[in-house]
């Protein structure tokens, strides 16, 4: 289950949430007056992630590049 501090705590808890964060791969939702208004998870998790994101977005221009051959200049081209 996702957890959920509203800002005003988590201002008062940061230190023990940030060593909390690094020995967990959960996330930490903050809300502010009731609503969400942020996540805070590690570094090194947010890392993971935006490799994987970076992963995901070229495997799809490789396979729309595939899949649209016209749109893409051949090595032939590009010697010219």
């Amino acid at each position: 289950m996702a957890r959920v501090m509203s800002s005003d705590d988590l201002r008062a808890r940061l230190g023990r949430e940030l060593d909390a964060l690094r020995s967990s791969d959960e996330a930490l939702y903050v809300s502010k007056r009731g609503q969400l208004a942020g996540v805070l998870i590690d570094v090194d998790r947010y890392a993971e992630l935006i490799d994987r994101i970076e992963y995901l977005e070229d495997s799809l221009a490789a396979l729309q590049a595939r899949d649209e051959p016209e749109a893409t200049e051949s090595w032939a081209d590009v010697r010219a």
